[in-house]
């Protein structure tokens, strides 16, 4: 029996195919699609669509009907991609935060590797899991960056946690954590965040906000024997005034993203100040030392498993 046109709701713009023959409804979206095409990308539509249709089962224009509690706006995305070859393109390629949630989301419920891959590409550039890819990441913003500042801007970062959550995807975890540390309201946590990441939260925020920071920044008035200024005090007295000028950075403002122990004082930084030669090296070293440190630690504060366990799970879901 055909649904009646009272209840009928909107085609799909683009998405609505007179020559094929499955009708699919998401929220009160409809999409005439090809079930052939569909069952060959996706093992869980073959598996579907293979089912026997009853003789009095729903249709829509003649056509076999299915209704799924995907969003419309989620399986619009899903769909463009699997159809239009440009509208979700791999990185470098720009991207939205709607479009790579909803394509992730649905590649990864209806099987469709290649998808699910293309989106995990995107979010790897920006969830690194080494210390290396972070800073060169943070020093130098990727062309495909746009929508990791659209998810800043939105929440300060928070929706790629419950994300990371639904899908186990724990190796984004890390530094999705960090960025909410950094970026997010209270209010929003509160709000976004299961009762025991909200918890994980509170306890990393208190210890990446003070003692975290303060071991970052030991390397500025750190005994340095190397010392080549015919004046050894002036040496000491320009990083003890950096260390006050860093310190100052520490305070944390409701309108400011927080500087924590990756960000509270960078390579930039080192490079500008007038010390002698040893005096930059011996420091630099020991910055970089304290970050790497710090980095090692950095899954453990949000209780999750260390980089070489998070490493393997990274490498499983391109598998």
């Amino acid at each position: 029996m055909d649904v009646g046109a009272a209840t009928e709701p909107k085609r799909a713009q683009g998405l609505w195919f007179e020559d094929c023959g499955l009708v699919i409804q998401a929220e009160d979206v409809l999409f005439r699609v090809s079930r052939d095409f569909l069952a060959a990308h996706s093992p869980v539509f073959r598996d579907m669509l293979s089912v026997p249709t009853p003789a009095n089962a729903e249709t829509r224009e003649g056509c076999p009907f299915v209704s799924l509690p995907d969003t419309a706006q989620d399986f619009t995305v899903f769909l463009k991609a699997l159809l239009y070859y440009d509208f979700f393109e791999p990185p470098p390629a720009q991207t939205t935060c709607d479009i790579l949630f909803g394509v992730l989301r649905m590649s990864h419920k209806y099987g469709v590797d290649p998808l699910r891959k293309r989106a995990l590409a995107h979010i790897a550039l920006f969830h690194p899991t080494t210390i290396d890819e972070y800073e060169l990441t943070a020093a130098n913003p990727l062309p495909s960056s746009h929508w990791m500042e659209e998810l800043l801007r939105r929440e300060g970062g928070l929706p790629m946690i419950p994300l990371a959550r639904q899908l186990s995807l724990d190796w984004m975890l890390p530094v999705a954590f960090y960025r909410v540390c950094q970026h997010a309201k209270e209010a929003h946590v509160l709000h976004d965040l299961s009762a025991d990441d909200q918890l994980r939260y509170i306890l990393a925020c208190r210890m990446l906000e003070t003692g975290e920071v303060s071991k970052i920044l030991n390397f500025l008035w750190m005994p340095i024997d190397e010392c080549s200024n015919d004046d050894p005090p002036t040496c000491n007295r320009i990083r003890i005034g950096y260390r006050r000028f860093a310190e100052e950075r520490r305070v944390v403002s409701a309108d400011l993203a927080s500087k924590l122990p990756l960000d509270v004082w960078t390579s930039k930084d080192c490079s500008e100040m007038r010390v002698c030669a040893p005096c930059l090296r011996a420091m630099m070293d020991a910055h970089g030392a304290a970050k790497r440190s710090f980095w090692d630690r950095l899954p453990s504060f949000f209780g999750l498993p260390n980089w070489e366990e998070l490493e393997k799970m990274k490498s499983e879901a391109f598998e």
